[in-house]
């Protein structure tokens, strides 16, 4: 790789993971709103739906070796680019499905499920993202 493809490279990977990393940063400073709108379940404390917000947010963090692994054999077998490729559109519908859920007022118990299984799906593909960024 010459220098100038590397430091490309680098910057390329650098502003990504920013972004990346700005995501979860956003959901865990934002988390008791995200308490109040989704998981605010009938009869419990709002202690209880914060702690239900940083398991949500917490569960993403599990899944990153996952998604790590699997998506790793696919860019060894098609290539880190198109691997790449697919994984952050993958991570940019996960990341804007999470915005238009509606809140549990509207569709009860289902938003958090979402919200948690479309947290779980940004986790697998962040840990792609980062072992498919670098050679």
């Amino acid at each position: 790789m010459q220098p100038n493809a590397h430091k490309r490279a680098l910057i390329a990977g650098s502003i990504g993971n920013f972004i990346e990393w700005y995501e979860f940063a956003v959901y865990g400073f934002l988390a008791t709103v995200i308490a109040k709108n989704f998981f605010q379940l009938e009869g419990e404390s709002g202690l209880t739906s914060l702690i239900l917000t940083y398991a949500s947010f917490a569960i993403a963090f599990f899944f990153r070796p996952l998604g790590a692994v699997v998506f790793g054999r696919i860019g060894d077998r098609i290539g880190r680019k198109p691997t790449l490729i697919i994984v952050l559109v993958l991570m940019t519908l996960a990341t804007a499905a999470i915005g238009v859920v509606p809140v549990y007022a509207s569709i009860g118990i289902a938003a958090p499920l979402i919200v948690t299984l479309l947290r779980i799906l940004q986790g697998l593909f962040a840990g792609v993202s980062t072992v498919v960024r670098f050679p």
